[in-house]
């Protein structure tokens, strides 16, 4: 990595040089180039000029927020394709059942993926249908490239939206009809949060800060009351990979606020950045606990099928196991090719 120490003048009140951040800075391979280096660049030379308690203390958590998800992110590309697929599949279920947490309403993460699964036994309600189908845009966003998001097409594609004249349907009861938001209201809404000179805003400030800024323009314009909350988090998630800083989703936001609910508050305008970024790094840690667990079984159970004759299929059980959060024995017989009575006496 080129020597960071041209950055830090020696003239200046505080050296940055001689802080836990620095140091892990100048810790990062070669890899962090580019794109990266010059965010993290930027962001430290920005903790160092600010000298409000409050800025600074926004830059310090931006820093730390950026490297703790960059990490994660260099940690899941040096995994097994098994351990990352499997991390994926995981995370988008936690994060639909904790986005529906935010947005008021609780469906266990278990029993969203017992759904997915046609395994749950019990009748699904109205909020385990607002789960899936908070899943379901994640699972989308998965399959697309981040840098074609940013539009109000889109976006309507992405959250599944019908922007049709609701003067063919039939009349609602009052309660319900006064929830029904208009077609011309939702598109309004989509122009103004994406905006072009709001999108080049965002551009001008750290991946972290602009994620944040994101969520709180979302809810501004109008977009979460009329729309839902839940797809100004998924452009949140889909930022950093926008911006080259991260590879793929895994900034997980409503993850992050995981028993700290209360403090998902982007209607305040001082506290809201400092409550997404610890948000991000909790989101990180969390994330970091996952991959330790996947990587632990990956291991043993390979370990295990090392013992095995060249023809076993018990290492290809093992990597369906790990990237499948719930398996059955047919499940498993149509991924291996096999009978499942085969895969069953595995």
């Amino acid at each position: 990595m080129l020597c960071v120490k041209n950055s830090v003048h020696a003239g200046r009140k505080m050296c940055l040089s001689r802080t836990r951040l620095w140091r892990r800075l100048r810790a990062f391979k070669r890899t962090y180039q580019g794109k990266r280096y010059k965010m993290f660049r930027s962001l430290a030379r920005q903790e160092e000029t600010e000298h409000g308690s409050v800025s600074q203390q926004n830059s310090r958590l931006a820093l730390e927020a950026s490297v703790a998800l960059t990490r994660l992110d260099e940690r899941l590309a040096a995994s097994p394709a098994p351990v990352r697929a499997g991390w994926i599949a995981r995370g988008l279920i936690y994060e639909a059942a904790a986005s529906l947490r935010l947005d008021g309403h609780y469906v266990p993460a278990h029993y969203l993926l017992l759904l997915l699964n046609n395994a749950l036994d019990r009748t699904p309600d109205q909020d385990t249908g607002r789960a899936v189908n908070i899943h379901s845009m994640l699972s989308t966003l998965s399959r697309r490239k981040a840098r074609h998001l940013f539009s109000p097409r889109k976006v309507m594609a992405l959250a599944q939206l019908r922007l049709r004249d609701n003067s063919g349907q039939p009349v609602l009861p009052a309660w319900l009809e006064s929830r029904r938001q208009s077609p011309e209201t939702m598109r309004t809404a989509l122009e103004d949060a994406l905006h072009p000179q709001a999108v080049a805003s965002w551009k001008k400030l750290p991946p972290v800060e602009a994620s944040a800024k994101i969520i709180r323009h979302w809810r501004d314009v109008g977009a979460a009351e009329c729309i839902g909350a839940a797809p100004g988090r998924v452009l949140a998630m889909a930022w950093l990979p926008r911006t080259g800083m991260m590879s793929g989703y895994y900034l997980l936001p409503s993850v992050g606020f995981l028993g700290h609910a209360q403090e998902y508050r982007p209607d305040l305008d001082r506290q809201w950045p400092d409550f997404f970024l610890k948000a991000c790094l909790r989101s990180a840690e969390w994330g970091f606990k996952l991959h330790g667990h996947l990587t632990a079984a990956h291991r043993r159970l390979h370990d295990a099928a090392s013992v095995q004759p060249r023809t076993s299929y018990l290492p290809a059980l093992a990597n369906v196991l790990i990237t499948t959060p719930v398996l059955s024995a047919s499940q498993a017989g149509k991924a291996l090719r096999i009978t499942s009575h085969s895969a069953r006496a595995m």
